[in-house]
């Protein structure tokens, strides 16, 4: 049912993005086709209106062409795919990889909090990490420890193909001395 709905959808809205806009910015077009109907109330037809018709019908098409994008283009993927498995296909969830990141990079030592968010790619992942630390850490030691852990976990634990890892860090307030 779902892709009757979708290509019923397409349909629809091709024929709008088409249609609508051709009778808004040619309405002489439109007016002889169902003359009998419109031509008491488009006698009148002066600049300022042909000007509002042609901006409705544009407006309509970029209407119409978002909707119809959004309808058309593939959600973002929740599974990925094992690449070091033999004989046979395994696909593991985006969210357990996102836990089992935070788990991990949450042991490290000042680090407060650790939000991971895993972007699939075709073959392999994209990591971003955006980490509460304490404030007076070291920075690039720090980083290369989370690299060095999230790429382990990725690689090693979980057999997935990591492609690049962007960590943010975020210090917590040093303590208010007051």
């Amino acid at each position: 049912m779902n892709a009757f709905n979708r290509a019923i959808t397409i349909l629809l809205f091709v024929t709008l993005m088409i249609v609508v806009p051709i009778a808004l910015i040619f309405p002489d077009a439109v007016v002889g086709f169902v003359q009998q109907f419109l031509a008491p109330g488009l006698l009148g037809l002066n600049t300022f209106h042909r000007v509002m018709l042609v901006l409705l019908g544009m407006i309509t098409f970029i209407i119409c062409g978002l909707v119809l994008y959004l309808e058309v283009r593939r959600p973002a993927r929740k599974r990925v795919k094992l690449e070091k498995i033999s004989g046979g296909e395994v696909e593991l969830a985006v969210e357990s990889i996102e836990q089992r990141l935070k788990y991990h990079v949450d042991q490290l030592a000042d680090v407060v909090e650790v939000i991971p968010k895993v972007k699939p790619r075709r073959n392999s992942i994209d990591v971003d990490l955006d980490l509460e630390t304490a404030p007076d850490i070291d920075v690039p030691t720090k980083t290369e420890e989370v690299c060095e852990v999230a790429r382990d976990v990725v690689e090693v634990k979980m057999g997935l193909r990591l492609r690049k890892i962007k960590v943010n860090i975020k210090h917590t307030p040093y303590p208010d001395m007051t």
